[in-house]
């Protein structure tokens, strides 16, 4: 069964690359995978696509299987279809209005899909037929295809459909994403690599992100050297690592938690440095005075119990306000364990009509609930705008595209 799909497979990319070259333009389509989750990889799609669009009148994206999916209106079909969440950031972003949503996202990998897979109650030559309709729908559109795979390369190999199955299948070259380091980034981009070779998928080069300032040009020159050594593959960039992309807003909060600001809505996409989290432990005054005086964008946690302290910070926002000081910034987590910890009914009731001041309450003890914060990593969405904008104009001015152009054509 591996075989004959290696054969299906390699008679699919050398089509799919005779109809990539048949439209003149010559370029292939990229594809962009990372050795894990949380090493950048839809930031750095977004850069490509930022790129890209300053060479070719229209550029086309596309991410062949996804997993976590929203719901969205395909103007071809005039209906609500899923679509990986990542679709909509690049569409809405970009104002990729030349391609519709129903083409962008042909694969969705739900819970229960892959036991249905194996139970043979979904085809595995529709899921490919799928992936290259769509690819084809927007190759017609387009000057150029960016695709993003999710994961690692061999993600979606239960199902027959993994990342490098994919791309070779289309006939795309390969970028491959990984964090900042020298050992286990090479150690891991290698697994990646290996994949890639086995169905034929040429690699473009490599993206090294979130890379430590003082160590740039050490991790530039060496992985530059390794990849050319090793592979014949250039680094076609190497990020600097910006604090501020891995920063939670409240807004990401609210998702993480399940819940919602009980006031300061208009504050959802503020950020907070998990490194200015500060737990509430001491008297009323010594919080007042820690407010006034530390850093002013500071996530406080305090107890459900700890009256005292909602009370004062609702205060200390309204004295602040009145007597127009430096910013408030600052936001209140209230935690406390579901079925036994709970805000008095007067206290709730205060934050009604206080517009300004961030609070969020919490069914987590403050520890559970720190921990969660700090094992959090924040993901880009269309939403948060100025995350998006501050992402793209840190990445892309890293990214060779002269060179990624050249490696692709």
């Amino acid at each position: 069964m591996q075989s004959s799909f290696m054969i299906s497979s390699a008679a699919r990319s050398t089509s799919a690359l005779c109809r990539s070259f048949s439209t003149g333009r010559g370029q292939r389509p990229i594809f962009v995978a990372a050795t894990k989750q949380h090493v950048g990889k839809t930031t750095t799609s977004l850069a490509l696509m930022a790129g890209l669009q300053k060479r070719f009148p229209k550029v086309g994206f596309i991410k062949p299987v996804g997993q976590q999916h929203v719901t969205v209106h395909s103007e071809t079909l005039g209906k609500e279809i899923r679509v990986d969440k990542d679709i909509c950031l690049l569409k809405e972003q970009f104002h990729l209005d030349h391609i519709d949503y129903r083409h962008m996202s042909p694969v969705i990998i739900p819970r229960g899909y892959t036991k249905d897979y194996i139970d043979g109650k979904i085809s595995h030559e529709e899921q490919l037929k799928d992936i290259e309709h769509a690819y084809e729908k927007v190759s017609e559109a387009s000057d150029v295809v960016l695709m993003e795979g999710t994961g690692h390369c061999a993600v979606g190999s239960v199902v027959g459909v993994n990342n490098a199955q994919v791309a070779g299948m289309l006939g795309a070259s390969m970028i491959l994403i990984a964090n900042g380091g020298l050992g286990s980034a090479f150690d891991e981009l290698e697994l990646n690599r290996v994949l890639c070779e086995k169905y034929n998928v040429p690699i473009a080069g490599v993206v090294i992100n979130k890379v430590i300032p003082s160590k740039y040009d050490q991790t530039k020159h060496y992985m530059s050297k390794a990849f050319q050594d090793s592979w014949g593959v250039p680094l076609l960039g190497c990020i600097p690592d910006r604090p501020f992309l891995g920063c939670p807003a409240l807004a990401d909060l609210e998702r993480l938690f399940k819940t919602e600001l009980v006031s300061g809505q208009k504050h959802r996409f503020r950020h907070y440095s998990v490194d200015d989290m500060n737990l509430i432990t001491t008297s009323l005054t010594r919080f007042l005075e820690n407010i006034r005086t530390k850093h002013p964008r500071t996530l406080y946690v305090c107890h459900v119990t700890r009256d005292d302290i909602i009370l004062g910070f609702m205060a200390e926002f309204q004295r602040n306000r009145r007597d127009d000081e430096r910013p408030f910034e600052a936001s209140l987590l209230v935690c406390g364990r579901k079925g036994k910890y709970q805000m008095a009914d007067e206290v709730r009731d205060m934050f009604e009509g206080l517009d300004g001041a961030p609070v969020m309450v919490v069914e987590y003890s403050t520890h559970q609930a720190m921990n969660m914060i700090h094992n959090f990593t924040p993901k880009l969405n269309i939403d948060d705008k100025n995350r998006v904008r501050k992402a793209v104009e840190h990445y892309e001015p890293y990214i060779d595209f002269d060179l990624l152009l050249e490696r692709t054509s």
